[in-house]
């Protein structure tokens, strides 16, 4: 059974300083202009180089993101320009991402899709990849091992 190990996207495998200031504002369309800047974020390439070699070791890679999937077109174009996966393996459940609407919290998201995983794929999951603290804590809680790559208090 091949080890599958997941990684958030915003903050954790992109760098997302440049569009942080976005949520600051007080409109409505701030999460959606926030997801639209993403082809912007900056590689992290301390997580980048674990996820490739944990990859390159036979690990299956997914990615649970919080993104809104109105930016699925631009994270595929993203990962695939900075890792080594084809914009074509990024389907199904290796890349996971919230539903257009869907502003539940993003622990309580993960959490779904965590509970929502087939019983198999469950089993042959080593560890998370994440940095905002309670998602973290969520992982933790649901007894995955979680690194945490950034301070994520917000």
């Amino acid at each position: 059974m091949k080890p599958l190990y997941i990684f958030d996207i915003d903050g954790t495998v992109a760098l997302i300083e440049h569009r942080r200031h976005i949520l600051d504002r007080d409109d409505r369309l701030k999460w959606r202009d926030f997801y639209a800047a993403c082809d912007k974020d900056l590689p992290n390439e301390p997580v980048i180089r674990t996820l490739e070699g944990l990859r390159h070791a036979g690990a299956d890679i997914w990615f649970f993101s919080g993104r809104s999937d109105e930016v699925r077109d631009k994270t595929v174009a993203w990962l695939a320009h900075h890792t080594s996966f084809m914009s074509w393996e990024l389907d199904g459940p290796m890349l996971t991402m919230r539903a257009k609407g869907d502003y539940t919290a993003d622990d309580e998201l993960k959490r779904q899709w965590l509970d929502a995983m087939l019983i198999d794929d469950r089993r042959r999951l080593v560890a998370t990849f994440d940095d905002r603290d309670r998602v973290v804590a969520m992982w933790r809680d649901a007894g995955v091992t979680c690194f945490q790559v950034a301070s994520g208090e917000f």
